[in-house]
Protein backbone atom coordinates (compact mmCIF):
# COMPACT_ATOMS: atom_id res chain seq x y z
CA UNK A 1 0.00 0.00 0.00
CA UNK A 2 1.68 3.22 -0.96
CA UNK A 3 0.20 5.05 2.11
CA UNK A 4 2.38 2.63 4.45
CA UNK A 5 5.28 2.73 1.80
CA UNK A 6 5.35 6.62 2.10
CA UNK A 7 5.32 5.83 6.10
CA UNK A 8 8.52 3.68 6.35
CA UNK A 9 10.20 6.15 3.59
CA UNK A 10 10.07 8.99 6.27
CA UNK A 11 12.81 8.33 8.71
CA UNK A 12 12.19 8.89 12.83
CA UNK A 13 13.93 11.46 14.37
CA UNK A 14 16.84 10.41 17.74
CA UNK A 15 13.80 11.26 19.86
CA UNK A 16 11.40 9.63 18.08
CA UNK A 17 13.41 6.14 17.79
CA UNK A 18 14.54 6.31 21.44
CA UNK A 19 10.62 6.78 22.04
CA UNK A 20 9.96 3.48 20.52
CA UNK A 21 12.29 1.94 22.01
CA UNK A 22 11.12 2.83 25.34
CA UNK A 23 7.98 1.88 24.61
CA UNK A 24 8.69 -1.72 23.38
CA UNK A 25 10.70 -2.14 26.68
CA UNK A 26 7.57 -1.25 28.76
CA UNK A 27 5.38 -3.81 26.95
CA UNK A 28 7.98 -6.66 26.65
CA UNK A 29 8.49 -6.34 30.31
CA UNK A 30 4.87 -6.38 31.32
CA UNK A 31 4.52 -9.28 28.53
CA UNK A 32 7.16 -10.82 30.78
CA UNK A 33 5.10 -10.46 34.25
CA UNK A 34 2.63 -12.75 32.16
CA UNK A 35 4.92 -15.92 31.27
CA UNK A 36 8.27 -17.14 32.63
CA UNK A 37 8.80 -19.10 30.45
CA UNK A 38 9.31 -17.74 26.93
CA UNK A 39 10.40 -19.11 23.42
CA UNK A 40 9.05 -18.23 20.58
CA UNK A 41 7.20 -14.90 19.39
CA UNK A 42 4.91 -14.10 16.62
CA UNK A 43 4.52 -9.92 16.10
CA UNK A 44 1.98 -9.19 13.32
CA UNK A 45 2.71 -5.38 12.11
CA UNK A 46 6.54 -4.83 13.33
CA UNK A 47 6.62 -1.48 11.36
CA UNK A 48 10.74 -0.55 11.84
CA UNK A 49 11.88 -3.42 14.66
CA UNK A 50 11.55 -1.94 18.14
CA UNK A 51 9.46 -4.75 20.03
CA UNK A 52 11.35 -7.29 17.40
CA UNK A 53 14.79 -5.66 18.65
CA UNK A 54 13.77 -6.28 22.35
CA UNK A 55 12.75 -10.23 21.55
CA UNK A 56 16.10 -10.93 19.70
CA UNK A 57 17.85 -9.49 22.37
CA UNK A 58 16.61 -11.78 24.78
CA UNK A 59 16.64 -14.45 22.10
CA UNK A 60 13.79 -15.60 21.58
CA UNK A 61 12.57 -16.99 18.25
CA UNK A 62 11.07 -14.10 16.39
CA UNK A 63 8.96 -14.37 13.15
CA UNK A 64 6.66 -11.30 12.47
CA UNK A 65 4.33 -10.64 9.42
CA UNK A 66 3.31 -7.47 7.45
CA UNK A 67 1.45 -6.55 4.27
CA UNK A 68 4.31 -4.26 3.38
CA UNK A 69 7.09 -5.65 1.56
CA UNK A 70 9.31 -2.62 2.01
CA UNK A 71 8.88 -2.36 5.92
CA UNK A 72 10.25 -6.15 5.69
CA UNK A 73 12.74 -6.06 3.69
CA UNK A 74 13.99 -3.00 6.14
CA UNK A 75 13.31 -4.79 9.25
CA UNK A 76 17.32 -6.29 9.81
CA UNK A 77 16.37 -7.68 13.52
CA UNK A 78 13.80 -10.37 12.24
CA UNK A 79 15.53 -13.71 10.46
CA UNK A 80 11.67 -14.94 9.50
CA UNK A 81 10.10 -12.66 7.87
CA UNK A 82 6.37 -12.98 6.29
CA UNK A 83 4.33 -10.80 3.39
CA UNK A 84 0.85 -11.67 4.52
CA UNK A 85 -2.51 -9.76 4.37
CA UNK A 86 -4.10 -10.79 7.86
CA UNK A 87 -6.38 -12.53 9.26
CA UNK A 88 -6.08 -15.44 8.66
CA UNK A 89 -2.46 -16.50 9.76
CA UNK A 90 -0.49 -18.84 7.44
CA UNK A 91 1.12 -20.53 10.68
CA UNK A 92 0.51 -23.80 11.89
CA UNK A 93 -1.52 -24.14 15.35
CA UNK A 94 0.05 -23.59 18.33
CA UNK A 95 3.72 -22.92 17.26
CA UNK A 96 4.52 -19.97 19.74
CA UNK A 97 4.12 -18.70 23.20
CA UNK A 98 2.99 -15.22 22.68
CA UNK A 99 1.35 -13.98 19.93
CA UNK A 100 1.33 -9.67 19.60
CA UNK A 101 0.60 -7.16 17.43
CA UNK A 102 0.51 -3.35 18.15
CA UNK A 103 -1.56 -0.57 16.40
CA UNK A 104 -3.06 -3.26 14.47
CA UNK A 105 -6.56 -4.30 15.79
CA UNK A 106 -8.17 -1.34 15.08
CA UNK A 107 -7.60 -1.13 11.52
CA UNK A 108 -9.65 -4.65 11.17
CA UNK A 109 -12.83 -3.98 9.05
CA UNK A 110 -15.40 -4.21 12.25
CA UNK A 111 -16.39 -6.67 15.34
CA UNK A 112 -16.15 -9.56 13.36
CA UNK A 113 -12.88 -8.80 11.27
CA UNK A 114 -11.44 -8.27 14.86
CA UNK A 115 -12.64 -10.97 16.44
CA UNK A 116 -11.29 -13.53 13.69
CA UNK A 117 -7.94 -11.68 14.44
CA UNK A 118 -7.98 -12.65 17.79
CA UNK A 119 -9.09 -15.86 16.87
CA UNK A 120 -6.35 -16.76 15.06
CA UNK A 121 -3.92 -15.32 17.13
CA UNK A 122 -5.14 -17.34 19.78
CA UNK A 123 -4.87 -20.38 17.79
CA UNK A 124 -1.03 -19.98 16.58
CA UNK A 125 -0.41 -20.50 20.51
CA UNK A 126 0.14 -22.69 22.80
CA UNK A 127 -1.77 -23.99 25.80
CA UNK A 128 -1.31 -21.25 28.39
CA UNK A 129 -0.22 -18.75 25.34
CA UNK A 130 -0.60 -15.25 25.33
CA UNK A 131 -2.22 -13.04 22.87
CA UNK A 132 -1.15 -9.44 23.04
CA UNK A 133 -2.64 -6.58 21.53
CA UNK A 134 -1.46 -2.69 22.15
CA UNK A 135 -4.24 -0.05 20.70
CA UNK A 136 -5.33 3.46 21.13
CA UNK A 137 -7.79 3.88 23.75
CA UNK A 138 -11.11 5.67 21.68
CA UNK A 139 -12.11 7.08 25.11
CA UNK A 140 -9.22 9.35 25.46
CA UNK A 141 -8.37 10.06 21.20
CA UNK A 142 -11.76 11.20 20.51
CA UNK A 143 -11.72 12.23 16.48
CA UNK A 144 -8.28 11.59 16.35
CA UNK A 145 -8.83 8.24 16.40
CA UNK A 146 -10.26 8.61 13.23
CA UNK A 147 -8.49 11.14 11.97
CA UNK A 148 -5.03 9.91 13.14
CA UNK A 149 -5.32 6.80 10.10
CA UNK A 150 -7.44 6.45 7.38
CA UNK A 151 -7.91 2.64 7.80
CA UNK A 152 -8.60 3.25 11.48
CA UNK A 153 -12.14 1.06 11.16
CA UNK A 154 -12.77 -0.62 14.51
CA UNK A 155 -12.61 1.92 17.65
CA UNK A 156 -10.46 0.24 20.59
CA UNK A 157 -11.47 0.86 23.86
CA UNK A 158 -10.28 -1.37 26.72
CA UNK A 159 -14.04 -3.24 27.69
CA UNK A 160 -14.43 -3.55 23.93
CA UNK A 161 -11.67 -5.64 23.54
CA UNK A 162 -11.71 -7.42 26.37
CA UNK A 163 -15.46 -8.54 25.20
CA UNK A 164 -14.06 -10.02 22.25
CA UNK A 165 -10.67 -11.63 24.13
CA UNK A 166 -14.01 -13.29 26.22
CA UNK A 167 -15.48 -14.59 22.87
CA UNK A 168 -12.01 -16.04 21.62
CA UNK A 169 -11.74 -18.22 24.48
CA UNK A 170 -9.13 -16.13 26.44
CA UNK A 171 -8.92 -15.67 29.87
CA UNK A 172 -6.87 -13.98 33.06
CA UNK A 173 -7.10 -10.96 31.53
CA UNK A 174 -4.37 -7.89 31.97
CA UNK A 175 -4.54 -4.13 31.05
CA UNK A 176 -2.12 -1.78 31.26
CA UNK A 177 -2.10 1.61 30.47
CA UNK A 178 0.70 3.47 28.56
CA UNK A 179 1.34 6.56 27.11
CA UNK A 180 4.84 8.02 25.83
CA UNK A 181 7.98 6.49 27.87
CA UNK A 182 5.39 5.56 30.41
CA UNK A 183 3.29 2.57 31.57
CA UNK A 184 0.84 2.77 34.46
CA UNK A 185 -0.50 5.47 36.44
CA UNK A 186 1.96 7.89 35.14
CA UNK A 187 0.30 7.20 31.57
CA UNK A 188 -2.25 9.11 33.12
CA UNK A 189 -0.28 12.26 33.16
CA UNK A 190 0.99 11.85 29.99
CA UNK A 191 -2.34 11.13 27.74
CA UNK A 192 -3.27 15.09 29.72
CA UNK A 193 0.25 15.93 28.06
CA UNK A 194 -1.20 14.64 24.46
CA UNK A 195 -4.17 16.69 24.90
CA UNK A 196 -2.65 19.72 25.37
CA UNK A 197 -0.54 19.55 22.46
CA UNK A 198 -2.32 21.62 19.94
CA UNK A 199 -2.69 19.90 16.70
CA UNK A 200 -4.91 22.21 15.63
CA UNK A 201 -1.68 25.06 14.62
CA UNK A 202 -0.56 21.88 11.71
CA UNK A 203 -4.05 22.01 10.86
CA UNK A 204 -4.45 18.61 12.22
CA UNK A 205 -1.71 16.82 10.75
CA UNK A 206 -3.51 17.06 7.46
CA UNK A 207 0.05 16.81 5.36
CA UNK A 208 0.94 13.81 6.18
CA UNK A 209 4.11 14.63 3.73
CA UNK A 210 5.59 17.69 6.05
CA UNK A 211 8.15 16.97 8.03
CA UNK A 212 6.64 19.41 11.10
CA UNK A 213 3.31 19.03 10.74
CA UNK A 214 3.83 14.84 11.08
CA UNK A 215 6.17 15.46 14.03
CA UNK A 216 3.36 17.72 16.22
CA UNK A 217 0.93 15.22 15.14
CA UNK A 218 2.83 12.07 15.59
CA UNK A 219 4.20 13.58 19.23
CA UNK A 220 0.14 14.23 20.11
CA UNK A 221 -0.91 10.58 19.09
CA UNK A 222 2.33 8.91 21.00
CA UNK A 223 0.95 11.03 24.12
CA UNK A 224 -2.74 10.30 23.73
CA UNK A 225 -3.44 7.06 26.17
CA UNK A 226 -3.22 3.36 24.48
CA UNK A 227 -3.63 0.43 26.44
CA UNK A 228 -1.95 -3.02 26.24
CA UNK A 229 -4.48 -5.85 26.86
CA UNK A 230 -2.89 -9.52 27.73
CA UNK A 231 -4.90 -12.76 27.76
CA UNK A 232 -3.97 -15.83 28.30
CA UNK A 233 -5.15 -19.22 26.11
Amino acid sequence: MPFYDNFSAIQPTPAGSRMAESIAVNQINAILKQHKDVRDVLELGPGRGPFAHQCRQRNFNYVCADISLRLLKELQSAPKRIQAYVPPLPLASASFDIAFAANFLEHMLDFKHALYLIEEMARVVRTNGLVCHCVPDFMDWGMHFWNGDYTHSFPTTPRRVMQAYVDAGLRDMKIYRLSGPWIGPLAHLGNLIGKLIPSGLVQHGAKPSAKFSKAIYSAKTTFLSSFLIIGRK
